[in-house]
């Protein structure tokens, strides 16, 4: 009974989540009323408010579930591949994959029509692995010829920027392009990839 009962509980949560995202697709999320998550999802009132607070809610819940997937799937896997310099380079391959995977998901978050905050918690999470990387791979910032908050800040911003670039115009370059193009910009540097040096 316990199983069967957990079953429906993430069964029920993620037609929610679900509901959320196609009417993202339509209106903006003030317009999002409970009624019409309800409705749309096809459940009452009283389940929604099991499980969540309320619009607010569902949608951090949403989000954190995508984002902690998100580093699941594109995390180093082991210490060697913290240095490679390879092109291209496997983190950035599998973040391209993933995002192509869940276009629509990060499409919603990042268009026009997106959620503001979403960009922001985007950015936080390639720069807490980019510090990480950093304190794994370059422990002494002193060797460093800039400071580190601002190389993770040019690179994180670089990163996100591309990406929501690559989103907003129909992603008409493949995941494995984006990623060999992100990695040679990270890697060489922007006038290497430009031509100018």
């Amino acid at each position: 009974m316990g199983k069967s009962n957990d079953l429906r509980i993430v069964k029920t949560k993620q037609l929610l989540k679900e509901s959320l995202l196609s009417l993202l697709g339509e209106i903006e999320f003030e317009e999002i009323t409970i009624k019409k998550l309800t409705e749309r999802a096809q459940i009452n009132r009283s389940t929604f408010y099991a499980h969540f607070y309320d619009k607010f809610d569902l949608l951090e819940k949403t989000i954190n579930d995508e984002l902690v997937s998100f580093v699941e799937e594109v995390a180093p896997k082991s210490e060697e591949e913290l240095s490679l310099t390879e092109i291209p380079n496997p983190f950035y391959l599998r973040a391209t994959q993933y995002i192509y995977q869940h276009e629509a998901f990060f499409k919603l978050m990042m268009g026009e029509n997106g959620i503001p905050s979403f960009q922001q918690r985007f950015l936080k999470i390639i720069e807490q692995h980019m510090t990480e990387h950093l304190k794994r791979f370059h422990p002494n910032p002193k060797k460093m010829e800039i400071p580190k908050e601002l190389f993770i800040y040019y690179v994180a911003h670089g990163y996100v920027g591309v990406v929501s670039y690559w989103l907003e115009n129909g992603m008409q370059y493949s995941p494995e392009y984006m990623a060999e193009k992100l990695s040679y910009m990270t890697i060489e540097g922007p006038f290497s990839a430009a031509g100018l040096k």
